[in-house]
């Protein structure tokens, strides 16, 4: 600001960060905002499970592996959440539900309306991140009363989704 506002300098934020950081200079005030991106991860809450799918998003015909997650998107009047269900073969959105809030309650519906579209006899193997609606009790029974196999990404590994994930960015 001194730069702008004394010196009348032209120079973007980032280049004087870039200058702070070689000079070993800190500022120790940050910056407040009203935005905090979107965690679902709230710890171990319920039941995980082993990384079945192992960066493996290669599936070699439809409803073999799925893979869900759930992504923020500022909107007029706040915040929505998108919680898709991706069939890795065809890349299609297969289920999906938005909200206003990231609940329990998303999930149902999103998980209504895959297992009513899962054709006889398929046996998916659906990825996920660790967050806690996918440890869920009510969540893990559902889908292991379906016949789904429930693969989990690593903690804090976000390429172990990579397939969901790429889907978000595309969205965005």
């Amino acid at each position: 600001m001194c730069l702008r506002a004394e010196e009348g300098a032209v120079i973007a934020d980032k280049t004087v960060l870039k200058m702070m950081r070689e000079m070993g200079i800190r500022c120790g005030i940050r910056r407040e905002t009203a935005y905090h991106r979107y965690n679902s991860y709230r710890g171990v809450v319920g039941r995980t499970f082993e990384n079945v799918i192992a960066r493996d998003f290669d599936a070699g015909a439809p409803w073999r592996k799925l893979g869900t997650d759930v992504t923020e998107f500022k909107v007029a009047g706040g915040k929505a959440y998108w919680a898709p269900t991706l069939d890795f073969c065809t890349k299609e959105i297969v289920a999906s539900d938005i909200s206003t809030t990231p609940d329990m309650a998303q999930q149902v519906r999103m998980l209504d309306e895959l297992l009513s579209k899962i054709p006889e006899g398929a046996a998916p193997t659906m990825h996920s991140d660790r967050g806690w609606q996918y440890q869920h009790a009510s969540y893990t029974s559902r889908l292991e009363a379906a016949g789904i196999v429930q693969s989990m990404s690593r903690k804090a590994n976000c390429i172990d989704n990579a397939a969901t994930e790429q889907l978000f960015g595309h969205v965005k």
